[in-house]
Parts: structure tokens; sequence; C-alpha cells
């Protein structure tokens, strides 16, 4: 029992860090869809195009993000891509120190 509420906890935890970036990636699509119906475009759309356009990003990030996140590791290792770190997992790096056994 011990044992499913850290697993719980855990997923939780990166669950939330999936959500804040997804909607700080919708914020962020968002103020650049206004910012390009005010300066470039000059022409305001209706509201409810920039919430329907909002959600589609929305979903989709939340989904990529996901998907990474199932097939491929953390979001450590997603961040460490974004920002092009070298960095190693010492516990996936194991390296033999000892005598040989034959």
């Amino acid at each position: 029992m011990k044992y499913i509420k850290i697993v719980t906890f855990i997923y939780f935890i990166v669950m939330e860090k999936m959500f804040i970036l997804a909607l700080l990636i919708t914020f962020l699509f968002c103020s650049m869809k206004i910012i390009e119906m005010k300066y470039v475009s000059k022409e305001w759309k209706p509201l409810k195009f920039v919430i329907r356009d909002a959600v589609i990003v929305f979903i989709s990030s939340i989904s990529a993000l996901f998907v990474f996140n199932v097939s491929n590791g953390t979001m450590t290792d997603f961040f460490n891509i974004v920002t092009d770190n070298k960095v190693l997992n010492p516990a996936a790096t194991e390296v033999f120190t000892g005598d040989p056994e034959f």
C-alpha cells in the first residue's frame, strides 16, 4: 500500500509539471495570437476562435508531453533535451571497477 502511495505521488508531481508546461505553452500561444491580430493582420477575430485554438493547443501539448513521458522518460530528461544539457544519469551508467570473477 505504501508503494502505491509513493508511485501515485510521483505520478501527480510529473502530471503537475506537464499541466504547468502545457498551460505556459497555451498562454504563449494566446499572447502571440493577440499580438498577431493587433499588429500584423490588424483584424480582430471573434474571441471564440481564439479560445478554440487555445484549447486545441492545450490538448495537443498535453498529449505530446504525455506520449514523451510514457515512451521516453521523465520531465527532467525532456528539459535536458530542450536546454541541450549533456547530463549523464549515474544510475544508468554503471562501470565495472573490481577484479574479474572468472
